[in-house]
């Protein structure tokens, strides 16, 4: 029964066969759940379940092999600056959970063994146990949810455009905008050159014929855009 997922070199001295079973039984209903198993001690992953296959593509030998700088390279650069420095204070700082009320979370893109981009909901617990301090993930494959979402701003782009000469990608960066994103990361958001998003930020400007991107957010906002 525990043929099917990853077991690290000293997984079986940490962790039993029975609760490498629980852990694989807990994962079977929920396919867009991925879990892993990291030694803080030892300093490698102990347990990766079937997901990691199934939702990245990922063998399990790259997975243990690779460990945490495996994963960080497949997480998108724009977001790897913000993310990394957390997840190697968590892996180093021994205080790093003292005094958490929370469970800490992480939203970002990775990307799959086909290139393929997903969303991933990243949280993690401490765990003690037989003196090791084991960090578990929980990674849930939001993609969807983050399609449906775009699919719906989309959407109430197109319904706000009304006569004012504004195309449904301008409202796109429109949004963006007024949700604070800069050029560059509107760029990454939306698959287009920065060059583009600086054109589209510029254009904008002029049609609300306002002087800069603080009075463009104050109008389109009086104006019901955003």
């Amino acid at each position: 029964m525990i043929s099917g997922n990853e077991i690290g070199s000293d997984a079986s001295a940490i962790l039993s066969p029975e609760e490498i079973h629980a852990l694989s039984s807990c994962c079977e209903g929920d396919k867009n759940l991925m879990i892993s198993v990291f030694d803080k001690r030892n300093k490698e992953f102990l347990y990766h379940n079937d997901s990691f296959k199934t939702i990245l593509g990922y063998s399990r030998k790259e997975m243990i092999r690779g460990g945490w700088d495996f994963w960080f390279q497949k997480i998108r650069p724009d977001e790897l600056a913000g993310i990394r420095p957390v997840f190697e204070s968590l892996i180093q700082n021994p205080d790093f959970f003292n005094g958490r009320n929370s469970v800490p979370s992480f939203s970002y893109h990775i990307q799959d063994a086909y290139r393929k981009w997903y969303l991933i909901q990243h949280q993690v617990s401490l765990l003690i146990k037989s003196y090791n301090e084991l960090i578990i993930s929980y990674l849930y494959d939001v993609t969807n949810k983050e399609c449906i979402e775009n699919t719906f701003y989309r959407f109430r782009f197109s319904v706000q455009q009304k006569n004012c000469g504004i195309s449904n990608r301008e409202m796109e960066v429109l949004f963006l905008i007024g949700e604070g994103f800069s050029s560059r990361q509107i760029a990454d958001r939306l698959y287009i050159s920065i060059h583009t998003a600086i054109s589209h930020r510029k254009h904008l400007i002029e049609k609300f014929a306002v002087k800069n991107t603080a009075q463009l957010i104050k109008e389109a906002s009086k104006s019901g855009f955003i």
